[in-house]
């Protein structure tokens, strides 16, 4: 409850973005009727309600909302949004691609055949489109990638359908790519084509990553959203990766400056550089070990590898596991040893 908010930084330090008019439609459904109910969206909602009021937005909160009045509030927005300086979208909830369209799912939506789950959802386009002739900067984030809607146990007893098998070869769940949109940044909680955890706490992963790094100053706004993306990647141990795509202006940084950001930032961020073959080593090395990506990932980057083989780079992050397990296991077992 991804990606994004951070861009939100581009205004809230300065005077000059105190000025600016910034409006946002945040909607989250968790109560749907005919397909798996979801957990955490309303709480994501009221976090990201919370967030952005800090922030200055004017907010405007819709939960568990069918399509027709979900239709009503984008367009409501549209009108009482009309000429600000930045709007954003939010939504939290089932998102699916059906033949290559991104869809959002209220919580009327209908799976029983194709056209009726065609009826019954609504086109991102229509969102974009909204957030295109209502400001000059246009925020779309979307904690909408959640695991399969249509899986019918979970949902059982609630009058949840099965996908109709007339659209099953059609429909996907989570959301597909994007094509860049002038102006506008799209931030979804998981790559294309895969799925986010709606999250075991209070809150989904990605929307906790982003209420957390919302107060994140100092940076180009790129680089805030790359903290919400490997805070992301690393505490989901590499299964989960938010997605970005950007269309905004080069020119949006964040108002004020820090002399150094804290390490855990700054570890987030040269996580980001790391190669793909890296990281697929260093997430089977976790796995193996059953643990974080962070350790490992501080050693790679604290180690000279320039003079190093692949197998001795290897060996140097097996060790780092190594070590790891071993006082986590010493803690473990003074922990049992402890009276209290």
């Amino acid at each position: 409850m991804r990606l994004l908010l951070a861009l939100l930084l581009i205004l809230w330090t300065s005077a000059a973005a105190l000025a600016e008019r910034r409006v946002a439609l945040v909607i989250a459904d968790n109560d749907y009727r005919l397909i798996r109910p979801l957990a955490n969206p309303v709480n994501d909602g009221e976090a990201m309600e919370a967030s952005l009021k800090k922030l200055g937005f004017e907010v405007v909160l819709e939960t568990n909302r069918d399509l027709r009045r979900t239709r009503r509030a984008l367009d409501d927005f549209r009108e009482d949004a009309k000429g600000a300086d930045v709007a954003l979208v939010y939504f939290s909830g089932h998102g699916v691609e059906i033949s290559g369209d991104n869809r959002l799912l209220p919580v009327d939506a209908d799976a029983s055949s194709l056209a009726a789950l065609d009826k019954t959802s609504l086109p991102l386009e229509e969102v974009r489109e909204a957030v295109a002739a209502t400001a000059k900067v246009g925020l779309i984030v979307l904690d909408a990638c959640r695991s399969d809607p249509f899986a019918g146990a979970s949902g059982e007893g609630r009058g949840a359908t099965s996908l109709a098998k007339d659209a099953a070869d059609k429909i996907r769940p989570g959301l597909g790519r994007v094509g860049r949109a002038e102006n506008i940044l799209f931030a979804f909680a998981a790559a294309p084509g895969e799925t986010a955890a709606d999250g075991s706490g209070q809150n989904s992963p990605f929307t906790a990553a982003l209420t957390k790094y919302l107060g994140t100053d100092g940076l180009e706004i790129r680089s805030v959203l790359t903290l919400v993306q490997q805070e992301v990647y690393d505490l989901s141990r590499g299964k989960q990766l938010p997605y970005v795509e950007s269309g905004l202006p080069q020119l949006f940084f964040a108002a004020t400056t820090k002399e150094q950001l804290p390490e855990r930032e700054r570890l987030l961020l040269a996580m980001a550089d790391v190669t793909p073959e890296m990281r697929g080593e260093v997430e089977q090395i976790a796995s193996d070990a059953d643990m974080p990506l962070a350790p490992l990932y501080g050693a790679l980057i604290s180690t000279d590898t320039s003079h190093l083989s692949g197998e001795s780079l290897n060996a140097r992050l097996r060790e780092a596991a190594d070590a790891f397990v071993k006082v986590r296991g010493e803690m473990k077992t003074l922990a049992s040893d402890d009276p209290q």
